[in-house]
């Protein structure tokens, strides 16, 4: 979620300042009020803003972005973002639509996959499996799941850890889903909260009780280490940074390894010499924070 004049009504955010802190993040493309990403397998970035139906390019080697394609009918942007099968994105767009991007033709295309009618405001995006994905509400506090091959949805999930808080009607946002422990992974960015909660492999319906790791930090989008485990959190203007978590640790782990004005959502490098270097979009554009 970008924030900006929304950030008066945030509550105080307290235990923000972590340690230690890397220096600033590389700057990869300065694009104003970028909202999420994904890695194409060429280590092409797909970048989303909530205030455009523009899907932006970067090429993270050359630091240069095109304008890939725009989404037609989502308006007034794009947000969650992430790839379903080889080179074929699904993205949301506006409040309500999930559009498929493809990627597999030249030039590329994209289409209205479904409408998620009872939705109040899509934000965060998780790839399930290769043929469905979860859609985080942050209006209204569920999660559906959606089958971008016949577009049926359902909810799924539903938690008051969820659902929004004081005078923003914005509640769950950053959403990821661990197939390794079949575990959903979110963010409640105004309860400064990130939990996890144990899902069904087939259906994501929950098997377990939410875990709370902390309610004293902001929390934007979200991305996992499939080696080691651990989740990498974007903490917005809460935090201006990207926040590792080691799981198997527990929240005293909780650490900031890069500055990033405004971070929105972050993602693994793809290329074969930049699996180590998450990317992280932010107010000012894309960045790049070595993890490992």
């Amino acid at each position: 979620m970008r924030l900006t004049i929304l950030l008066l009504t945030a509550p105080l955010v307290q235990g923000a300042c972590l340690t230690p802190r890397q220096s600033a993040a590389t700057q990869i493309v300065s694009l104003s009020s970028l909202e999420n990403l994904a890695i194409r397998s060429n280590g092409q970035i797909l970048a989303t803003n909530m205030n455009s139906a523009q899907l932006y390019s970067v090429d993270p080697v050359s630091k240069t972005y095109t304008a890939a394609l725009t989404v037609s009918g989502a308006s007034p942007g794009l947000s969650g973002i992430g790839e379903v099968t080889p080179d074929v994105f699904a993205v949301i767009g506006g409040t309500k639509q999930v559009y498929k991007v493809d990627f597999t033709v030249n030039p590329p295309t994209s289409s209205l996959i479904a409408t998620i009618q009872e939705a109040n405001n899509l934000n965060g995006l998780a790839v399930f499996d290769n043929s469905s994905v979860l859609l985080a509400d942050a209006g209204r506090g569920v999660v559906y799941k959606l089958n971008v091959a016949n577009a049926r949805y359902e909810q799924v999930l539903s938690d008051p850890t969820m659902t929004p808080t004081g005078g923003i009607p914005f509640g769950i946002d950053g959403i990821k889903y661990d197939a390794k422990t079949s575990t959903v992974w979110y963010t409640n960015i105004f309860r400064n909260s990130l939990h996890s909660l144990p899902v069904e492999p087939t259906t994501a319906k929950a098997t377990g009780v939410v875990k709370t790791w902390w309610t004293n930090l902001m929390g934007d989008d979200l991305c996992l280490s499939g080696d080691t485990g651990k989740v990498y959190v974007t903490t917005n203007m809460g935090g201006n940074s990207l926040v590792e978590l080691d799981p198997s640790v527990g929240e005293e782990s909780r650490k900031t390894i890069g500055s990033v004005q405004g971070s929105t959502a972050c993602a693994f490098g793809r290329r074969e010499g930049d699996t180590g270097t998450v990317y992280v979009t932010g107010a000012q554009g894309l960045f790049a924070v070595q993890v490992k």
